[in-house]
């Protein structure tokens, strides 16, 4: 067994030394062949070109710069690879410049001595940033630095040019001088903008000097920070009154004399009629007077919380559907729009100091009014205010004078009759009304801060409220069960059908957690 291993193995490797010893012989034979091929187009190359000519120095010119060379030869002529990048002026026949007008690298070929016998020389050049430019930005930024510091020094502020950018950093006393810090570096002021919620692109930066040099436009990055509490939650009460009377006075009569009948149903809204009868005479009256007060009170105290500079809504009330044809001719279709009623407050706040707001309020109380309704869609009596105040942080802006009254008169009466004195009153019909309307709207606004989770109330409105077992409904009349007795409707009889079933204490508390309210729901 061991002969025949080896026996294999020494005929393999002799098979593997016959292989390699044909390729080589073949490539061998090969080889002159391979190079007789070579050989032709390098001959053919070398009798048609007697030189190649490289970059063989590099000249370095900065942006917006000159660099002037002087050659101990004639210039004959010259070739300039890429012109965006540098521009080539001859002076003279041995005074050349270059000019540097983009960033890059490019080649320029120059001809020099004479036509019949001239050399060429082959520059590589490349036209680098002007460091120069950076300096001069630097430096005049770092004066206005200094200026604005100086004008405004309870806030503090670092100008940093960077690439074709001025960054604004620091803090700013208030978002008053946050805007007038950035309306002084860009060109354009935004006098109404925040800086805290537009911090990223402000505008071009202005000039540092009016005597400056015209540097690369700039545009201003507003990264200013204004301390303090930028959350302001605004507390609003609107309160209004409604009055209302009206007095009605009025007569309805009839009486017949023989054949003859009068019948008066002014007070009804009737006219006068007389008409001929065959009945015996008889006399009705029928005196109406009447005299309606009403009133009404409505008081709303939305509050809401918003970012300074940030709008916030709020709307209590309802919508009703308003139908709307859109087209025309044949095309017309119909949609429904929906319109809002109700309590509608509008804010922006703005934090001007520390506990100073500027406050941009517009509530809007509306009611539906169906006296005023056209093809069956109701109209709104509104209410809008619109202003705008500085104040303090906890004080109050009371928006009072808003009163409303109307007063009407209606009079129905027999003509010459009607104009009797003490007669008037069973020949004619008089209404009065009158309506007065106060509203009352005050504004609060206070900055405040998130919650934390142990601060956040644990009991809120409607958790105490629970259902009345059946003792406490059906015997004592409540609608509302015991804040101590969760009790369920749905499960009680399933409940109570297994707590007759269970006679030892470990089972009744078994069934109990299906009734009581869990962790994590109403039961487990």
């Amino acid at each position: 067994m061991v002969r025949i291993m080896r026996t294999n193995w020494y005929t393999r490797l002799r098979s593997k030394a016959l292989t390699a010893l044909a390729l080589a012989i073949s490539s061998q034979a090969t080889l002159p062949t391979v190079f007789a091929q070579d050989a032709a187009p390098a001959s053919k190359v070398g009798d048609l070109i007697s030189e190649v000519v490289s970059a063989e120095t590099e000249i370095q010119v900065p942006l917006r710069r000159a660099k002037i060379i002087r050659t101990k030869k004639d210039v004959i002529r010259t070739a300039v690879a890429d012109p965006t990048i540098v521009e080539f002026v001859a002076f003279g026949p041995r005074e050349v410049s270059f000019i540097g007008k983009t960033t890059g690298s490019t080649t320029v070929a120059i001809w020099l001595g004479d036509k019949e016998n001239s050399q060429v020389l082959s520059l590589l050049v490349t036209v680098t940033k002007d460091d120069a430019v950076d300096d001069q930005r630097r430096m005049e930024y770092g004066e206005l630095n200094v200026m604005v510091n100086e004008l405004f020094p309870n806030s503090r502020i670092q100008l940093i040019p960077v690439a074709d950018k001025l960054i604004v950093r620091g803090e700013a006393r208030d978002e008053e001088e946050a805007v007038k810090i950035i309306g002084l570096l860009t060109d354009r002021a935004s006098v109404g903008s925040n800086s805290q919620s537009n911090p990223f692109n402000a505008g071009d930066a202005a000039r540092p000097f009016p005597e400056a040099s015209d540097l690369t436009q700039t545009q201003v990055i507003n990264m200013l920070k204004v301390p303090g509490v930028k959350q302001v939650m605004l507390k609003v009460r609107i309160a209004e009154l409604k009055r209302s009377a009206s007095r009605d006075l009025g007569a309805d009569f009839d009486f017949n004399i023989k054949e003859f009948m009068v019948k008066s149903t002014l007070a009804g809204g009737g006219n006068l009629m007389a008409s001929g009868t065959f009945k015996d005479g008889s006399f009705n009256l029928v005196l109406k007077a009447l005299v309606k007060n009403g009133s009404a009170k409505i008081l709303a105290e939305p509050n809401l919380v918003t970012l300074s500079g940030k709008p916030a809504t709020f709307l209590a009330g309802g919508e009703f559907a308003v139908p709307t044809v859109v087209g025309v001719g044949g095309a017309q279709a119909a949609t429904t729009s929906f319109k809002g009623f109700g309590t509608s407050i509008s804010f922006t706040p703005i934090v001007l100091d520390k506990d100073r707001v500027r406050l941009e309020v517009q509530p809007t109380f509306s009611t539906l009014n169906r006296t005023n309704a056209v093809n069956g869609v109701f109209g709104t009596d509104t209410r809008t205010v619109t202003t705008t105040v500085e104040m303090r942080e906890g004080q109050v802006l009371a928006i009072a004078g808003l009163l409303q009254e109307q007063q009407r008169g209606d009079s129905t009466r027999l003509p010459l009759v009607g104009d009797v004195p003490w007669l008037n009153v069973l020949t004619s019909s008089k209404t009065i009304a009158r309506d007065e309307t106060e509203l009352l709207i005050l504004v609060t606004p206070e900055l405040v801060h998130p919650l934390e989770p142990n601060q956040a109330p644990t009991i809120l409105p409607g958790m105490e409220v629970t259902e009345p077992h059946d003792l406490d409904f059906f015997i004592y009349g409540d609608i509302e069960g015991r804040p101590d007795c969760h009790h369920r409707s749905t499960v009680w009889p399933l409940y109570k059908s297994r707590l007759k079933r269970c006679q030892d204490v470990e089972a009744q508390s078994k069934s109990s957690n299906y009734f009581f309210s869990g962790k994590h729901g109403f039961s487990d």
